[in-house]
């Protein structure tokens, strides 16, 4: 009788998966508390100011992001002084970036202001969509025929969960698919300088931060400049414990992603955005306790239906092309 021999499991270090597990569930964490801490600010205190929150939000990570890059090891600048420079050839997009990086957030600030994060957060899930077009329209390419297919539910999500929303804005409405619109922006720049001009991500950040303070600032002062005076603000003490807890989640934010990405891999990160999708939005209901429509919650698992098969193209292709393709050839021998 042979006996087989099993290779055994490979044994995860335990500090590793400690900190594989730490930095999955603080992302979790960050990025739920990120929108409902935002939305409880503009519902149940007296600020009325969502680009100013956004500037409050660019200058914490532009500190943060200053001292990792510049006095740390995880920035990679001690005997690199290079990486402190951007070659002046892209220079104009790496503002634009950064332009667009902070028109999107300051939008999406603008939308929970006027609107639930349940449905703010749908709103975001069709960036998918948003991106294959307007990368068909910038750059004359299409996908391939699987991410086309997987626009099908992420569209008729979006309209369900549109025409089912109770609470409905116009304002905010338009607030959420102008952010849209620019995340998909966003990442299609953000893809050319990262793969195309080979910038790495630490630096882009760094870079990118330093025009976009300028431009929220200057959005403040125009359209905001109340909030610099207005006693109702400056004197709430809770108000400015939630605005810390803001910062706080949205550099905690920026860290778990890096965090995530080094200890798993970007697959694991686009998991943990659809359990987290999941959960602002179940946090959201339960949190702020507004109504939601059978109609609602069909979009709703049609957009997560739609952002799955978005993210497993690749992998529906492969088992389509060979995994399928196979079994059907070993059966008709």
């Amino acid at each position: 009788m042979d006996v087989i021999m099993k290779r055994p499991l490979p044994i995860i270090p335990l500090k590793l998966q400690t900190m594989t597990n730490f930095s999955m569930v603080a992302w979790l964490v960050v990025s739920i508390s990120l929108a409902n801490v935002n939305r409880w600010v503009f519902v149940y205190e007296p600020f009325n100011y969502p680009i100013f929150l956004t500037m409050l939000h660019v200058l914490s990570n532009f500190l943060f992001g200053s001292f990792i890059v510049c006095f740390t090891p995880m920035g990679a600048v001690i005997g690199d002084a290079d990486r402190m420079k951007i070659p002046p050839n892209l220079y104009n997009k790496v503002v634009i970036l950064g332009m667009v990086h902070t028109a999107s957030i300051a939008c999406g600030n603008i939308a929970l202001q006027y609107l639930y994060v349940s449905f703010v957060k749908m709103i975001f899930a069709t960036t998918p969509l948003v991106t294959v077009v307007l990368y068909h329209v910038m750059f004359n390419r299409s996908y391939d025929y699987y991410v086309n297919i997987a626009m099908v539910p992420l569209c008729v999500g979006s309209m369900l969960c549109t025409v089912g929303e109770i609470n409905f804005s116009v304002l905010g409405f338009l607030a959420a698919v102008t952010a849209t619109m620019l995340r998909g922006i966003k990442s299609i720049l953000q893809d050319v300088l990262l793969k195309d001009e080979r910038i790495d991500s630490v630096s882009l950040l760094y870079h990118m931060s330093k025009p976009s303070i300028v431009i929220i600032a200057m959005a403040t002062l125009i359209f905001e400049r109340p909030a610099f005076t207005d006693p109702n603000v400056w004197k709430n003490i809770s108000l400015w414990f939630l605005v810390g807890l803001s910062c706080l989640c949205a550099i905690g934010y920026n860290i778990m992603n890096f965090l995530v990405t080094f200890y798993t891999s970007p697959v694991t990160l686009q998991v943990l955005g659809n359990i987290s999708m999941m959960l602002t939005v179940l946090f959201s209901l339960l949190i702020f306790q507004n109504e939601i429509s059978l109609v609602s919650v069909t979009g709703i698992m049609c957009v997560m239906v739609g952002t799955v098969m978005y993210q497993k193209s690749n992998d529906i292709r492969n088992f389509v092309t060979h995994g399928l393709s196979r079994s059907l050839n070993d059966k008709y021998k």
